[in-house]
């Protein structure tokens, strides 16, 4: 329960504050099979913000357990597991995509339109791990250094199996918790504030899962990649942060706020 609820916390701080409407996934058993869930129509709920909507009687809503998936345990999973067999645009071989990375197919992480596996490939590609065709195997070619060095095989951000107790999960947990802080502060909204124009406006606290919150920590990260590291050389941005951290420290300066606490970040580069 502990571990559960600290996932549970931890999104609901970074990616789903404020007013949301609710999105229940349906689970099928051909879809379970294959470590994915399914919308249901009805799933989204519409409605005004403000005195009126919150007189309106709320729709019950419960989180779907979805059941364990013991068949990711196979070391050979993330190399041969299938993907890209459904709407989801992705690919192991190369890197991301401008495809890959659009709004649309960001959503259908959140949305769980696309299996775990699907979403491990396109974080793993974004952090810099490349699929060797030859070999079958998932490389660190191009890892940001301080990524690769925690994590030279890429680690599974989802928890694949869907088993949550320390000896399984713990991997996943600590690596799904190191993404989220590599995101800074200014980005912690980044899903939310780029989703809405699609419709999506988050999660209810009481609907979310382990595994809804890592897809949403997921996405949340991969905005964030295609906003402010996609495209630059290891150079280029930590140029680019040199700069930053300049031009916030001349603000405090003028502002008189020198000394005013800010949160870590643990930046992947």
């Amino acid at each position: 329960m502990t571990m559960r609820c600290l996932c549970l916390s931890a999104v609901a701080a970074l990616v789903l504050a404020g007013k949301t409407s609710a999105f229940v996934p349906l689970a099928t058993s051909s879809s379970l099979s294959q470590g994915k869930i399914l919308p249901s129509n009805s799933a989204l709920q519409e409605g005004s913000e403000g005195s009126e909507s919150e007189d309106k009687e709320k729709t019950e809503v419960t989180p779907i357990i979805l059941d364990a998936f013991p068949e990711a345990a196979d070391p050979l999973y993330p190399s041969t597991g299938p993907i890209g067999e459904g709407d989801f645009v992705i690919s192991r071989e190369g890197g991301p995509t401008r495809e890959e990375l659009a709004n649309e197919n960001i959503l259908r992480i959140v949305k769980s339109e696309c299996t775990d596996l699907e979403v491990n490939t396109l974080v793993w590609k974004g952090l810099g791990y490349r699929f060797n065709t030859l070999s079958s195997e998932w490389e660190s070619t191009e890892c940001f250094p301080k990524w690769k060095e925690k994590y030279p095989t890429p680690p599974d951000l989802i928890g694949m199996q869907r088993m949550y107790s320390r000896e399984i999960d713990q991997i996943s947990l600590r690596s799904n918790q190191a993404l989220v802080k590599s995101v800074p502060v200014d980005n912690k909204q980044s899903l939310k504030e780029h989703m809405k124009p699609l419709g999506w406006k988050g999660f209810q606290y009481k609907e979310l899962t382990p595994n809804l919150t890592r897809r949403a920590q997921c996405a949340n990260w991969l905005v964030f990649y295609r906003e402010e590291l996609f495209g630059y050389t290891i150079e280029e941005l930590r140029e680019k942060r040199q700069k930053k951290k300049e031009a916030e420290q001349a603000k405090k300066m003028a502002e008189g706020t020198q000394d005013e606490w800010s949160p870590p970040v643990k930046e992947v580069y």
